[in-house]
């Protein structure tokens, strides 16, 4: 019994920390291969100098989505800004996903 509660707290623990994690970088091929919904575009913008991935992450840490795409970044010299364009998604969850769900209630 101490081990399905053990396993049951475990998935629970996961499954929540999981709605709550910041978005995760993907490479925009990989929405072709599962069930993603765009969620918004995002125009992010920073110093010159600051690391594009950084920027980026920074910028959408607290949005509602699951992963992003860097569409596009651009510089302007003139004003030492740096501008990264991402894509927000959302994944769908599969049917095993929705079922341990179920189950966890």
């Amino acid at each position: 019994m101490k081990k399905v509660l053990s396993a049951a707290l475990l998935c629970v623990s996961f499954l929540s920390s999981q709605a709550f994690a910041a978005p995760e970088l993907i490479a925009k091929s990989t929405l072709d291969f599962g069930d993603f919904q765009k969620t918004a575009n995002v125009e992010i913008q920073g110093n010159i100098q600051e690391d594009v991935l950084r920027l980026a992450e920074r910028g959408v840490e607290k949005e509602n989505a699951d992963y992003f795409v860097i569409d596009q970044v651009s510089e302007d010299t003139q004003k030492d800004l740096l501008v990264v364009s991402v894509t927000l998604y959302r994944e769908s969850a599969t049917e095993n996903q929705k079922t341990v769900e179920d189950r966890l209630g």
